[in-house]
């Protein structure tokens, strides 16, 4: 018997929102995800690359029917071995990005390894002399797990990348903040993308993961937006170009 490969990934970003879209993906008949999200198969590791063994994905869906099987691990479009991983597994898998401000994004993404204590350093230095961490980095060469709060907002070079492998019309790219400002249109969007009927009209309002409460030691401060603002100023205009039209939510993070 034929293996039942995956339909789609929601391939990022960290951050952006992905918890809540992974949620209501569950929700839709037609629509089977993984037991659990981020399976972080693509970007594990540990596998033997040369010859893996895909009954481990497998193992995340306990139904064998004809829905369409999804999962999402936000990692996915940073790590560029988990993109190379899984056009060798389906190179016509579709994937899905929700993108957020790479700015603000890059707060948050640091705001959650602190509290997790992975992270010393504050966000000032976190996002600059801290960086060297990451471009040090020999396994993957210049990518990092923890410290990547700057170069997971890349998302010209995470796009441009992707494009090597996967068709332009098999990536859908959706807004963080335009989605939780009015999510119908954007899972509409989706639901036609995956080749799905539209959400049931009872869908819930959900916001899962907003952010723990803690005592930081760093604000999101005018200084650190201006720098990072200059930074992605060419990934914002790549994001848009991708969309063919602008962000305006992105225009002043």
């Amino acid at each position: 018997m034929a293996r039942r490969k995956l339909k789609f990934v929601v391939a990022g970003t960290q951050k952006g929102g992905t918890c809540t879209l992974d949620a209501l993906l569950r929700l839709h008949p037609q629509i089977q995800m993984a037991t659990r999200k981020e399976t972080h198969f693509f970007d594990g590791d540990g596998h033997n690359w040369d010859a893996p063994d895909y009954g481990v994905l497998d193992s995340f869906y306990l139904a064998d029917d004809d829905r369409l099987r999804g999962e999402a691990t936000p990692i996915t479009m940073y790590w560029r071995p988990a993109v190379l991983r899984l056009h060798a597994y389906n190179p016509d898998i579709k994937l899905i990005l929700l993108l957020r401000n790479p700015a603000t994004r890059a707060f948050s993404n640091w705001r959650k390894e602190y509290a997790a204590c992975r992270e010393s350093l504050n966000f000032h230095d976190a996002i600059r002399d801290g960086c060297e961490r990451v471009r040090n980095n020999p396994v993957p060469p210049g990518l990092h797990r923890v410290f990547s709060y700057v170069d997971r907002g890349r998302y010209g070079e995470q796009l441009d990348f992707l494009l090597r492998y996967f068709p332009a019309e098999n990536i859908h790219c959706e807004i963080s903040e335009e989605f939780f400002g009015d999510r119908s249109p954007i899972l509409a969007r989706i639901a036609s993308f995956l080749g799905a009927d539209p959400f049931p009209n009872d869908t819930p309002r959900l916001h899962l993961n907003p952010g723990r409460k803690f005592s930081y030691p760093s604000t999101l401060t005018t200084e650190d937006l201006a720098y990072l603002k200059e930074i992605y100023r060419p990934d914002v205009k790549a994001v848009e170009s991708f969309l063919g039209r602008t962000v305006s939510e992105w225009a002043d993070p």
